[in-house]
């Protein structure tokens, strides 16, 4: 395999995006008794179901999802995407059952019908502001495999929040084999690594963890002025 990979050449367009949630945005990405929170991260498999329009990717109940079936059909693939300026708002509710009107399940009565009080973190709306990295929004990058482009506009969380993309095309991506440690501009897939590990900051979001920051060698990269871009395996393996 040669060091170097003209991706324009192998048909697959590179995007680096901006993301912007315009509405609260919630997932759970931990859950600690009944308070559920949403990190500034977002799972790389997410973004590919939502970019890809991938909302018939369902199997029957109690069977786990079918990721690398789902993820070889789609047209594109996302690396994580993180945030670095951002706000969180907490809201406490108090959980009814609409039939009953009663704050714990009937089956499970205890005799007093007492609140049942949980508490979730959203992050708040951000709009688009300015043209440097640490400005608000989640930095990720696409690479598109049929020629298109990433869409304007998608849903993410458990309640669809409205996502803004904001796109700018990597022209000539080139990637390098490089054997010298590179830290990526953009969270990291672990499963994505083909090369060395040599450090790096876990956060633990479904389904599985992410690095947030990951130092990297013996791997593909590609290195376009503020950008240092990972190429995961699975794109890899697409076009050699």
């Amino acid at each position: 395999m040669a060091d170097i990979i003209r991706l324009n050449e192998q048909g697959v367009r590179l995007f680096a995006c901006r993301l912007y949630n315009h509405d609260y945005l919630w997932f759970s990405s931990y859950e600690i008794s009944k308070l559920s929170a949403t990190s500034p991260i977002i799972h790389n498999y997410a973004l590919c179901y939502s970019l890809a329009d991938y909302s018939y990717g369902i199997y029957k109940i109690g069977e786990p999802p079918h990721y690398e079936k789902d993820l070889s059909r789609m047209s594109l693939y996302a690396t994580p995407a993180g945030c670095e300026v951002f706000s969180k708002t907490k809201v406490t509710f108090n959980a009814v059952d609409s039939k009953a009107l009663l704050t714990e399940k009937p089956d499970r009565l205890r005799g007093v019908n007492t609140p049942d009080i949980g508490k979730r973190i959203y992050l708040n709306p951000v709009f688009k502001e300015g043209r440097s990295r640490d400005e608000p929004g989640f930095l990720c990058y696409v690479f598109v495999f049929n020629g298109s482009e990433p869409k304007g506009v998608t849903r993410l969380g458990k309640k669809g929040c409205a996502i803004r993309i904001c796109r700018e095309e990597i022209k000539e991506p080139t990637a390098f084999f490089k054997k010298e440690k590179i830290r990526p501009t953009h969270p990291v897939n672990p499963l994505d690594i083909s090369g060395k590990i040599l450090a790096y900051d876990p956060v633990s979001i479904p389904p599985h963890l992410i690095f947030r920051i990951a130092d990297i060698e013996d791997d593909w990269f590609i290195l376009s002025g503020i950008h240092r871009i990972h190429i995961p395996k699975r794109v890899i393996a697409k076009i050699t």
